[in-house]
């Protein structure tokens, strides 16, 4: 099987949705995990290499930093009476260019709260981000580059099987 690492991620992630976490549940996860892979084997035209599992154990420790603090911010602005809101389209120049990290990027801003990853600009220079409170456009873009796509670049690649 060439991607048993993958297979067992995705049989952990079936023991969990189903809420058992023993033993049968693993393997029949684990054994619907090689058929949904080997089904889409022909999708899979692309290796991903952790390079620096530091890097993107630093990243997820922040992401869920910041999903807690997002959430609340989000909390606050819905509770207020005045909904303080300042939206936001900004435009967020790439220093990526592999798909895969585009992407995680894109997920990840979109997956916290009061950010929304819009659109992918068609030569994959730019992302366009709406932001639901922003005072400085230019702090939000140094955030983001500097929390998310800088781990990003230096911990993980892609390469051609």
């Amino acid at each position: 099987m060439r991607h048993p690492v993958y297979a067992g991620v995705l049989a952990v992630m079936w023991a969990v949705m189903h809420r058992r976490l023993d033993v049968a549940d693993l393997l029949v996860g684990y054994l619907v995990a090689i058929g949904v892979i080997w089904l889409c084997r022909d999708f899979w035209t692309e290796r991903v290499t952790i390079r620096h599992a530091g890097t993107m154990l630093r990243l997820l420790g922040t992401f869920l930093k910041e999903l807690v603090i997002a959430n609340l911010q989000v909390a606050w602005i819905v509770v207020h009476p005045r909904m303080p809101i300042r939206p936001a389209l900004i435009v967020l120049p790439l220093d990526l260019r592999d798909d895969l990290q585009i992407t995680a990027l894109a997920t990840l801003i979109t997956l916290t709260p009061g950010t929304l990853t819009v659109d992918v600009a068609p030569d994959r220079s730019a992302l366009h981000v709406h932001c639901l409170a922003v005072d400085d456009p230019d702090a939000v873009r140094a955030q983001i580059k500097r929390q998310f796509e800088r781990p990003l670049q230096e911990g993980i690649t892609c390469s051609p099987l």
